[in-house]
């Protein structure tokens, strides 16, 4: 990589500046779901927030200081990684009482519409699941659950054009989330390094 494509780099979020510790960090916000408990939130030594679900549902969510426009003439990536030991089994995205995750990570623009990129249990790489103004694309399977980094590089604004036939909007916000209160059950996971590459 060059110079200048290093310059260009940018760290979408704080986790790298933000001290280990228990709890949502400073500048995130908690995303609740409605009668279901959150999950819990930490900053780990490693600089990743990881979630631990435990019948619990839910996100937290960081306002990026300035939206991201579509790229003009080129693409851009959004690139992160995470991990999880922890599959959810008989889990499936498809089937509204059986969605639950381990991790996602979701993309928010400023229309109001959201792509969720998850880790899934047997559905396919690449799959893309559509309900209103949220999109779901299945990153990871329950068979990659060891525990192990993974380092994903997605374009969102292409997968928006795709998901939702019209031109993308900017971006305003990244967060990860998770959710076990459809089957019951604990899932762990952590997530970081959240990067735009132009």
């Amino acid at each position: 990589m060059s110079t200048g494509a290093l310059l260009a780099l940018q760290v979408l979020t704080n986790l790298a500046i933000v001290p280990a510790s228990a709890g949502v960090p400073r500048g995130w916000t908690l995303q609740r779901v409605r009668d279901v408990e959150a999950p819990q939130f930490q900053v780990t030594g490693g600089h990743a927030l990881r979630v631990e679900a435990r019948r619990a549902a839910g996100g937290a969510s960081y306002r990026l200081r300035a939206p991201l426009h579509p790229p003009t003439g080129h693409a851009g990536t959004l690139k992160w990684r995470w991990r999880t030991d922890t599959p959810i089994r008989g889990a499936s995205l498809r089937v509204r009482a059986r969605d639950d995750t381990p991790v996602r990570v979701v993309v928010t623009f400023d229309d109001g519409r959201s792509i969720a990129y998850s880790w899934g249990n047997s559905e396919g790489r690449g799959e893309s699941l559509l309900s209103g103004a949220r999109a779901v694309v299945v990153l990871e399977r329950a068979d990659d659950a060891d525990g192990s980094w993974h380092v994903e590089r997605r374009d969102p604004f292409a997968d928006y054009r795709r998901l939702f036939s019209r031109a993308p909007h900017p971006i305003v916000a990244v967060g990860v989330s998770a959710d076990t209160d459809r089957l019951g059950g604990r899932a762990v996971a952590e997530a970081g390094d959240f990067e735009w590459e132009p």
